[in-house]
């Protein structure tokens, strides 16, 4: 299977600044997430399907930092509660917080 990568820009490096959100404002963490690379995305990070959810988490004991991950709507659902125990921020890929069920 041949692989293609996309040419870098011309541009600096550093997250984008987000979208428009609704009144309520971003949930904590969202303001530094790279939108331009979320929208360049191809697949979730879970499986092949197409990213409808980014999942901030925040740092834990064994990992100093927050990390991103890009889901698909349906593994957001089947594992939103361990999402929400864990306390990440889910936004959708406009930036605004996604709805609880």
């Amino acid at each position: 299977m041949a692989v293609r990568f996309s040419r870098p820009r011309q541009t600096p490096p550093g997250p984008s600044p987000i979208p428009e959100v609704p009144q309520c404002g971003p949930p904590p963490g969202v303001e530094l997430v790279n939108w331009r690379a979320v929208r360049r995305a191809g697949r979730a990070c879970c499986c092949p399907a197409a990213p409808a959810v980014i999942a901030v988490m925040p740092p834990s004991p064994g990992r100093p930092h927050r990390t991103e991950i890009l889901l698909c709507m349906h593994h957001y659902r089947a594992h939103r509660a361990a999402l929400e125990q864990a306390g990440a921020a889910a936004v959708d890929l406009d930036g605004a917080p996604v709805a609880p069920a």
